[in-house]
């Protein structure tokens, strides 16, 4: 896919850059607390991780080349899950016949 290939040039990039690498390791972190919180139905907390999430991802934003890299990483998982729901319906047929 095209998309893995940009990915793979902007991840270089973004690799090289301290400033930028640690957003997206925050973004990250900011994300994981968010399932947590909402897995363990800490809806308060939940919306803290919510807001800090949301401020880091519009900083982030504000850089062309990394809206570029969430955008393709957005829809290469979308394929994926897309594939991933493919696979299993043919699987399920399968089984059932």
């Amino acid at each position: 896919m095209p998309e893995v290939k940009r990915i793979k040039e902007l991840e270089s990039y973004i690799d090289q850059n301290p400033k930028i690498n640690s957003k997206l390791k925050e973004l990250k972190q900011k994300q994981k607390q968010m399932v947590h919180a909402k897995e363990f139905q800490q809806h308060n907390q939940y919306h803290v991780y919510k807001k800090e999430y949301d401020s880091i991802y519009e900083e982030l934003l504000d850089l062309p080349f990394v809206e570029e890299y969430l955008e393709l990483l957005d829809i290469v998982n979308q394929t994926l899950v897309e594939f991933t729901s493919i696979i299993q319906k043919k699987i399920n047929e399968s089984l059932t016949e």
